[in-house]
């Protein structure tokens, strides 16, 4: 059968997952990037279950364990360090913190695809004989037989697809980075506040990744005070080590917690969306990259059987959707009940944190970590 060139805009997870399940197919990979270069930022990135078990079928597995640290158990503290609750996931295969940049290395290493930095995607139209025209800001134009959206929350190819406007801010900002600390926690947590929370992920080389969230206005800038002052003064009192992991940061990011509510119409013709730019999630369930992963997968299968018609790409959006609305939907309310500034509901959350028996927890969790993508009947 003849070879079909596939236009897929945006170099992140999910884009160069896709061309990885693609290799060996009909189907030639052309990724294009509007960054300079095909890179990651330098934080950390949680890989659960049901992401691992993609990346086995892959192949990529025994790659992905040794740039990870084994998450065996997970705490859920107050600010000043009291055990609300712990939870020891046991499953086939582990739960992993890595950096993103480790992980990025080995899926760009993989993807069997021509990759453009330096282009962005200004417009781009269905032509009458089933081709897409991809028009960039640079002048560049090329024809495809089929385009994928793979280009973040922000997407262009989703706003030519459903121009549904921008991502809903959900009213906290968040701070991530990466310190050695000589403590040896071993472990990850999540420490709740009154309107803030902190977070803690085991990398290896005795490093941790941390995140921390505060009610504020959108992209509130840190300045005067600068960033690293400013975070003491909101999380210097809290326990051990997060005012050493903050203070030991060289690099800090901050974001906007932003999502998108979940609705269908991400397909359309030969284009449909991945990742990011189709389900869009906060990052509570530490499922986003999961998600992009899975779907790549599921779409990749897809296309092998049945091609890049409408009918395929709709299959693919009725089996993704289910999942990826109820992942964003929970990460959402998890997010509002962590950023509680109430002192009664902040008290009653931590009571129902504490009296939850871990049976319940990890039941809680199956719901996500079990889900097999690569075991679906399609």
């Amino acid at each position: 059968m003849h070879t079909k060139d596939i236009a897929i805009i945006g170099g992140g997870i999910a884009g160069l997952t896709l061309a990885i399940c693609l290799k060996g197919s009909r189907f030639k990979c052309h990724i294009f990037e509007k960054n300079p270069e095909f890179s990651e930022i330098g934080v950390a990135i949680s890989l659960f279950p049901n992401a691992l078990r993609v990346l086995k079928q892959l192949g990529l597995l025994p790659e992905v364990v040794g740039i990870g640290s084994a998450i065996t158990r997970i705490f859920m503290k107050t600010d000043d360090g009291r055990i609300l609750a712990q939870t020891e996931p046991r499953y086939q295969l582990p739960a992993l913190g890595m950096l993103r940049t480790d992980l990025y290395a080995i899926l760009l290493k993989h993807a069997e695809a021509t990759f453009y930095p330096n282009h962005t995607l200004e417009s781009f139209e269905s032509t009458g004989d089933g081709k897409v025209k991809l028009t960039f800001n640079n002048g560049d134009s090329r024809m495809f037989d089929a385009l994928i959206g793979a280009d973040g929350i922000n997407s262009v190819v989703r706003q030519g697809i459903m121009n549904d406007g921008k991502p809903v801010f959900r009213g906290y900002n968040m701070w991530r980075g990466i310190a050695a600390s000589n403590s040896e926690i071993h472990y990850a947590s999540e420490s709740y506040g009154k309107g803030k929370r902190v977070g803690i992920v085991p990398l290896p080389d005795g490093r941790y990744g941390w995140w921390a969230t505060s009610n504020e206005k959108f992209m509130a800038d840190d300045e005067p005070e600068g960033t690293k002052p400013k975070l003491q003064r909101l999380f210097g009192y809290w326990h051990h080590p997060i005012s050493e992991l903050i203070a030991k940061s060289d690099y800090i990011v901050k974001d906007s917690l932003s999502d998108r509510i979940p609705v269908r119409g991400w397909s359309r013709g030969n284009c449909t969306l991945i990742g990011d730019a189709a389900h869009p999630t906060t990052p509570n369930l530490g499922q986003g990259g999961c998600l992009a992963i899975e779907g790549a997968y599921l779409l990749g299968e897809i296309m092998r059987k049945y091609g890049i018609t409408d009918t395929a790409f709709q299959l693919y959006e009725s089996i993704q959707f289910p999942r990826a609305k109820s992942i964003v939907d929970d990460s959402l309310m998890l997010g509002k009940m962590g950023q509680w500034e109430n002192s009664v509901a902040v008290f009653l959350r931590n009571m129902a944190m504490a009296v939850a028996p871990q049976s319940i927890t990890l039941k809680v969790i199956d719901k996500y970590f079990l889900q097999d993508v690569t075991s679906l009947k399609i």
